[in-house]
C-alpha cells in the first residue's frame, strides 16, 4: 500500500474522524473547566458578599438598639477576637468623617460616597489592600464600612486557574495521544480491507478480510466483505460453468448442423438430401432459438421488469387449465396427473410467467417420472403464504445434485446424452424469486416434490 501523501492525508477519512475526536475532546475540558472556573469563582464572592451584608445588617441593628457605644464596642470586639484578623475590615466615621473606631488607614472619597458593594483599593492597616466594602449612612451623617481583603480570593482564583490550565495542557496531551491511537486502530483495519481488496482485484479470488476476535463494527464489515467476496467466487465459478455448457450446448448442434448439410452436399444423391438436410438444420436451429429463448426469459424474470404486470391471481382456475392442458400428454404416457386445491387462494402474480414456471415442472415430472407415474399438483394457503407443490413418484435427484439443480445448464446426467438444456429449473427458481417467493426441492423416495411459496395476494400492489 503506497505511504499517503501529508494532503492526501489531511483530506482522509481517517484524518478528519481524528482530529474531530481530539477538538471534540478539546472542547468538552474547555467548556467544564470554564463552568467549573465560573461557578467556583462566583460562589466564592456571593458568600463573601452575604457575609458582609449579614455583618453590616447586624451592626446598624445593634446602633439603632443600643447607640453609638455599643457599636464601638463590638466593633472593637470583631477586631481582637482573632476571627478574619487577616481579612476584616470594619471603619466607623463620625458625620464629619472621623475615624472613630476601625483598621483602615486610608481609602477613597468614592468609597463613602453610595450605599453599594463596589470593589475598592484602600490601605488596612498601612498596607494596600484590594478589597470590596459595603457603606451604610446613618441618618445623623454617621458612616458604617464593612468589607474584606480579596487578596486571598485572588490567590485562590489564580491557582485555580493555573490548575485549570495545566489540565488544559494535560488534557491536550491526552487528546493528542488519543487522536494518533484511534487514527492508528482506523487506518489498520482500513489497511487490512485495502490489501485484501487490492489482491482481489489483482486476480487471487480466493483471498479473505482477516476477521480475528474482534465483533466491532470493522470485524462486521469484514464479514459482510467476505461473504460477497463468497458470492463473488461463487457467481464467477457459476459463470465459467455456465459459459463452457453454452460453448458445449451451441457447439454440438452446430456441428451436427454442418456435419449434415456437408454430407447432403457431397451427396451423390445431392438433390435428395439437401431437403433433408435443410430441415434437419432448421429443427436444430430452432432448438438452438429455444435455448436463448429461455435465456433471455430468465434474464428477464431476474430484471423484475414485468412486476408492474402483477395482479391478484385466483390459483384454482389456472391450476385447472395447465392439468386440463397436460392431460392428454399424462394420459399418453398412462401418467395419472391430479390437481387438489384447498380452499381459494389468490396471489399477486403475472399469470403467463406463472403458467410457464408450472409448465416447466409438469415438463420436468413427466420426462424423468417416465410412463405409469403418478403426478400430483397440490396448492392451499397457510398463513400469509400459498403453497403450490408438484409431485411424481419417479427416480428423484440424487442429494448432491439437489442443490445445484436451479443452475443455468446443470443437469444430473453430466454426459448430456439426455435431451434437454438444463434452463427449466433455472426459469422456475428466476421467475419465483421474482415473485417474491421461496423455491424448495425435496427428494421424498420415491419421487421429487418441488414446493413453490408465494405472498397472498393483498388489495394494494407492491
Amino acid at each position: 500500500m503506497a505511504k499517503p501523501s501529508m494532503a492526501n492525508f489531511r483530506h482522509s477519512v481517517v484524518f478528519r474522524m481524528a482530529a474531530g475526536y481530539g477538538l471534540l475532546l478539546l472542547f468538552s475540558v474547555a467548556l467544564i473547566s470554564t463552568v467549573f472556573y465560573a461557578a467556583t469563582a462566583g460562589l466564592l464572592r456571593r458568600n463573601i458578599d452575604e457575609q458582609l451584608r449579614s455583618t453590616s445588617r447586624h451592626l446598624v441593628e445593634v446602633r439603632d438598639q443600643s447607640g453609638t457605644d455599643a457599636l464601638r464596642h463590638e466593633i472593637h470586639s470583631l477586631l481582637t477576637d482573632n476571627q478574619d484578623s487577616d481579612t476584616e475590615i470594619y471603619v466607623l466615621l463620625d458625620a464629619e468623617g472621623h475615624k472613630l473606631i476601625g483598621n483602615l488607614t486610608a481609602w477613597p472619597a468614592s468609597a463613602t460616597a453610595s450605599d453599594e458593594l463596589r470593589p475598592q483599593e484602600v490601605e488596612r492597616l498601612g498596607r494596600h489592600s484590594s478589597s470590596r466594602l459595603l457603606t451604610h449612612r446613618f441618618p445623623d451623617g454617621m458612616v458604617l464600612l464593612v468589607g474584606r481583603d480579596m487578596r486571598d480570593v485572588r490567590d485562590l482564583e489564580h491557582r485555580t486557574l493555573v490548575a485549570l490550565t495545566l489540565g488544559g495542557a494535560l488534557a491536550l496531551l491526552l487528546a493528542a495521544l488519543g487522536s494518533a491511537l484511534f487514527h492508528s486502530q482506523l487506518q489498520r483495519s482500513l489497511r487490512t480491507i485495502h490489501a485484501t481488496t487490492t489482491e482481489i482485484a489483482a486476480g487471487k479470488l480466493d483471498r479473505r478480510v482477516p476477521v480475528g476476535r474482534s465483533r466491532d463494527e470493522f470485524a462486521m464489515v469484514a464479514q459482510d466483505i467476505n461473504a460477497m467476496l463468497e458470492e463473488i467466487e461463487r457467481l464467477m465459478d457459476t459463470a465459467r460453468s455456465v459459459s463452457n455448457a453454452i460453448a458445449h450446448d451451441l457447439r454440438t448442434p452446430l456441428g451436427r448442423v454442418r456435419a449434415a448439410l456437408e454430407q447432403a452436399l457431397r451427396s451423390p444423391q445431392r438433390q435428395q438430401r439437401l431437403p433433408e438436410g435443410a430441415q434437419y438444420a432448421i429443427d436444430e436451429i430452432d432448438d438452438l432459438i429455444t435455448v436463448l429463448d429461455k435465456l433471455l426469459q430468465i434474464a428477464e424474470a431476474e430484471s423484475g421488469v414485468r412486476r408492474q404486470s402483477f395482479e391478484p391471481l385466483p390459483v384454482k382456475p389456472l391450476l385447472d387449465d395447465i392439468v386440463e392442458l397436460y392431460q392428454p400428454a399424462a394420459e399418453s404416457l398412462s401418467i395419472q396427473l391430479r390437481c387438489t386445491v384447498t380452499g381459494d387462494p389468490q396471489v399477486l402474480a403475472d399469470r403467463h410467467l406463472l403458467a410457464s414456471v408450472l409448465a416447466n415442472l409438469l415438463d420436468n415430472a413427466f420426462k424423468y417420472a417416465g410412463e405409469g407415474a403418478r403426478v400430483d399438483v397440490l396448492a392451499a394457503q397457510y398463513g400469509e403464504q400459498v403453497l403450490i407443490s408438484v409431485q411424481d413418484d419417479g427416480p428423484g435427484i440424487p442429494e448432491p445434485a439437489l442443490s445445484r439443480a436451479t443452475e443455468r445448464f446443470f443437469r444430473v446426467d453430466a454426459s448430456r446424452h439426455q435431451r434437454g438444456n438444463g434452463l427449466g429449473l433455472s426459469i422456475v427458481a428466476a421467475v419465483v424469486a421474482m415473485h417474491r417467493g421461496r423455491l424448495t426441492l425435496q427428494n421424498t423416495s420415491p419421487g421429487l416434490r418441488v414446493d413453490i411459496s408465494l405472498p397472498v395476494a393483498t388489495l394494494s400492489k407492491p
